[in-house]
């Protein structure tokens, strides 16, 4: 993320989620692309849509990824690009913020909730996790899957 925004490296913290805009990863042929935002602690990527290798990279080492395009609107729509963080104008591009923002993302129903700083609540329909890449991300990536098959 360096080279997108240096100040990402001192923003982001361990547990917070990762919220990018549409094609994420895309060109990201690297597994090196998903390990590094797990080194990080960041458990969850979402984003307006995915990048083919990056997405089987992130299942692969067991980096959660949803597509959410309503919520990268949302958030175009709220934090314009010359705001500041506190909704005052600065003129300047903020690249990575903090809002205050939750999500709850359940599963089992393929559905998140978005629940805004103001309060105001939102539930989106989400694509499902199929039982065997539930079954990968479960067991901490496909290597420790294969293991698990292969019972070592």
């Amino acid at each position: 993320m360096e080279n997108f925004d240096p100040a990402f490296r001192e923003l982001a913290k361990p547990g917070d989620i990762l919220v990018s805009g549409f094609n994420f990863g895309s060109g990201s042929s690297r597994e090196q692309a998903a390990t590094a935002i797990l080194a990080k602690g960041i458990p969850l990527v979402i984003a307006g849509s995915f990048g083919n290798i990056f997405s089987r990279n992130s299942i692969n080492n067991a980096l959660m990824g949803v597509e959410v395009p309503k919520l990268i609107h949302r958030l175009r729509e709220v934090f314009t690009t010359s705001s500041s963080q506190d909704g005052k104008e600065s003129g300047e591009k903020v690249l990575t913020r903090r809002t205050g923002w939750t999500l709850e993302w359940d599963v089992r129903r393929s559905k998140v909730t978005i629940t805004e700083s103001d309060g105001k609540s939102w539930s989106q329909k989400v694509g499902e996790l199929p039982p065997n890449v539930q079954e990968v991300i479960a067991n901490g990536g496909l290597e420790k899957w294969v293991k698990a098959q292969i019972g070592t």
